[in-house]
């Protein structure tokens, strides 16, 4: 007896870490992100944010009332460090950061626009926020301008854009002079926030002539000459949110109350789509409009939106259909950002600080190519034939093409009379032999498989795309209608 109990005690005692082990995961689980996680600047509202990365660290930098910041690392790593010590301060002491924007592609170097309303100054950082040099006076005097910086390539100047209350304004010389751009489509400034009728401003390295402007109105405002004038995109419904696709030129995303909308030409057509919604409640009534739109940097068809009541939702189908992330800390969400590399974490800024959680991202697959569909008989039969034709006799010709079709469509092309032309192409004169060249002329333009793919799909993606090679827009669902 004492023998079995001590064989069951040391069982009990062997197999008592395997019982806890799903409870332990269970907790990892959430820990590790099932569950938004708070990431700093807590108890501060965030007025704008950037995620980039460097030599494989993710860079956040985020603006607040308080000032400029920037952290180093991935979720729960690294501190938050302020970086505006070079730049102008107001009488008590707070920087007068008006607005501020990152240079894609440079993880280290940041625009911002400075100093008081009347006498503001652009200032530049090639060191994250360590060091600050002054390029010199710039505009943008109202209380909320927005920026947009169109990277320079190889060698040549940044572009930036600054939205002001009347019309865009342009350095092409990265800040050193300033043209004026077009007026803005409202002359009447309806709908305006501090003076300014822009609350955004878009622009694609892809695409560096084409740029996106949303209205406090609601509008969306387009430009295909880099800001010399401007005409409204026929959207259908006020705009709230804006996310574009990166490096496809200017492939759109726009939110309103309770819809979402897809361009891949511009924004000259849009197809829409349902906004997130479950059992209870569409989309515009769990929460109010979208206020944020991200889009994942290596799938187009990953899309994140924040609503105005706090949650946060994803598609992965453009759309279609939507999954619930929950709310980041119960406040409103003022941005959406995806880690650049590993895609695995998606941070929102918001009116408590800094949020993060982790997601499971779609790895990018080619896009199925049109060429497919070609009909192969046609390729694999003819194309050969005007190669080997060119210095054999005509009779090699014909042995060679076992599809009557080929041969019936001799007769027609090269004379009127089939019989005449088939007498001269099979025995006797070699001069005729050009007689049946033009025969062979049509076979390679109606069988090339090159030509057949080159238009490309114009509905929203319905999966993930790869990233490097420009990948067609996404699939239309049949209960989709494009709107113009």
């Amino acid at each position: 007896m004492r023998l079995w109990w001590g064989l069951a005690a040391a069982s009990a005692l062997f197999l008592a870490p395997l019982l806890f082990v799903p409870l332990v995961g269970a907790s990892q689980r959430v820990a590790n992100g099932d569950a938004w996680q708070p990431t700093g600047l807590r108890g501060q509202t965030v007025l704008q944010m950037e995620v980039t990365s460097s030599e494989g660290e993710t860079i956040l930098y985020a603006h607040t009332a308080s000032g400029l910041w920037r952290r180093t690392g991935a979720s729960g790593a690294g501190a938050w460090q302020q970086i505006d010590a070079g730049l102008p301060r107001s009488s008590l002491g707070a920087p007068q950061v008006a607005a501020w924007r990152l240079v894609y592609g440079r993880p280290l170097q940041l625009y911002v626009l400075a100093g008081p309303n009347d006498e503001r100054q652009l200032y530049r950082t090639d060191d994250g926020g360590a060091s600050w040099m002054a390029v010199g006076p710039a505009p943008g005097q109202g209380r909320s301008p927005v920026m947009a910086i169109v990277p320079g390539v190889g060698g040549a100047h940044d572009t930036i854009l600054i939205a002001t209350q009347t019309r865009l304004q342009r350095s092409t010389d990265g800040g050193a002079t300033w043209t004026p751009g077009g007026a803005w489509p409202d002359g009447d400034a309806s709908g305006a926030v501090d003076g300014e009728p822009v609350q955004a401003l878009f622009a694609e390295a892809s695409a560096p002539d084409q740029l996106l402007a949303l209205a406090h109105s609601g509008a969306l405002w387009i430009s295909d000459s880099g800001g010399l004038s401007w005409h409204a995109a026929e959207t259908g419904f006020d705009v709230s949110a804006v996310a574009l696709a990166p490096y496809f030129g200017l492939r759109v995303w726009a939110a309103g109350h309770d819809l979402l909308a897809y361009s891949g030409d511009s924004a000259a057509t849009w197809m829409r789509y349902d906004g997130p919604s479950d059992a209870a409640a569409p989309w515009g009534e769990l929460g109010g409009p979208a206020v944020a739109l991200r889009v994942d940097p290596r799938v187009s068809g990953t899309v994140y939106a924040a609503l105005a009541g706090g949650a946060v939702y994803r598609t992965d189908d453009g759309g279609v259909t939507w999954a619930s992330l929950g709310v980041p800390g119960s406040t409103r969400v003022t941005g959406l950002h995806v880690e650049p590399d590993g895609r695995g974490l998606v941070y929102a800024a918001t009116e408590d600080g800094v949020w993060v959680r982790r997601v499971v991202p779609l790895q990018p697959t080619p896009e199925p190519t049109l060429a497919a569909t070609a009909t192969p008989a046609l390729a694999a039969t003819v194309t050969p034939a005007p190669t080997q034709t060119r210095t054999s006799t005509a009779t090699a010709t014909l042995t060679a093409t076992p599809l009557p079709a080929a041969t019936a469509t001799v007769a027609p092309t090269a004379t009127p009379s089939p019989t005449a032309t088939a007498t001269a192409t099979a025995t006797t004169r070699p001069a005729r032999r050009p007689s049946v060249t033009p025969s062979a002329s049509p076979q390679p333009t109606a069988t090339s498989p090159v030509a057949l793919p080159t238009a490309p799909p114009t509905a929203p993606p319905v999966g993930p795309t790869d990233r490097p090679p420009p990948a067609p827009t996404p699939d239309a669902t049949p209960t989709d209608t494009p709107l113009r």
